[in-house]
C-alpha cells in the first residue's frame, strides 16, 4: 500500500486511483485530477448547452468554438458567417410517425422535397405545414434552427419537438421577414403574434 496522496486533492493513492506511468514517474496525481490537468482541449470544438456541435450542422458556421448555452445567444449571435448564399426556401414538414415533432428544413422547392420524403416513406405520412421564401436560404435555415432549439423541449439535428403552431411563428419571424410583416398595415396573424410575445 502506497503512503502517498494527490498533490491536488489529497486523496490516498492507490493501484486504482494512480497510474503506473505516474508512480513510476513519481507524479504524485489521482487519475482525476490527472485527467482534469492534462485534458487535451481541441480549439476547434462547439458545444451548445453540453451537446457537441457536428460541422454539417448549420449552428457550426455561426458560433466560434468553445462551450455556448442557449440562453446567452438569444438575439446575440451574428448570422452574417454563413458563407454560401443561396435563395430557396426555409419549411416545416410533419410526420404522423412523429408525433410532436417537426422538421425545419430548406429547398429550393419545397414541394418537391415533401414527395421526396413521401417516397421513403410506405404510409405518405408526411405533409408541408409551412415554408417561407428566403434570399439566403442557408442563413435562414440556420437562424429558424438556433431559435428552434430555445423553444423545443427535444431536438435531433433538422427535427424538434414543438407544435406546429411554434415552427411556423419561428418561421415568419426570422430576421429577414421581420421588416415585412412590420411593414403590413393591416396584420392578420392574430394568434402567431399571441404565440409570438411567448416565444421571444
Amino acid at each position: 500500500m502506497s503512503a502517498h496522496t494527490c498533490n491536488s486533492c489529497s486523496t490516498p493513492l492507490n493501484a486504482l486511483n494512480w497510474y503506473a506511468t505516474n508512480a513510476a514517474k513519481c507524479i504524485y496525481k489521482c487519475k482525476t485530477c490527472f485527467k482534469r490537468d492534462n485534458r487535451v482541449v481541441n480549439k476547434t470544438r462547439i458545444y451548445l448547452d453540453g451537446d457537441y456541435i457536428k460541422k454539417h450542422d448549420p449552428l457550426y458556421n455561426l458560433l466560434r468554438p468553445g462551450h455556448h448555452f442557449s440562453s446567452d445567444l438569444n438575439g446575440v449571435v451574428s448570422f452574417e458567417r454563413t458563407t454560401s448564399s443561396k435563395e430557396g426556401y426555409v419549411y416545416v414538414i410533419t410526420s404522423k410517425a412523429h408525433e410532436g415533432w417537426v422538421k425545419i428544413g430548406m429547398a429550393d422547392d419545397p414541394n418537391k422535397r415533401l414527395s421526396q420524403y413521401q417516397t421513403s416513406s410506405p404510409y405518405r405520412d408526411f405533409t408541408l405545414e409551412h415554408s417561407v421564401h428566403s434570399t439566403d436560404n442557408r442563413k435562414a435555415e440556420a437562424e429558424a434552427h438556433l431559435r428552434a432549439r430555445l423553444v423545443a423541449s427535444q431536438n435531433n439535428y433538422e427535427w424538434f419537438k414543438l407544435s406546429v403552431e411554434e415552427a411556423i411563428t419561428i418561421l415568419d419571424n426570422l430576421n429577414e421577414h421581420r421588416h415585412v410583416r412590420a411593414t403590413k398595415k393591416a396584420d392578420t396573424h392574430k394568434k402567431e403574434d399571441n404565440l409570438q410575445g411567448s416565444l421571444f
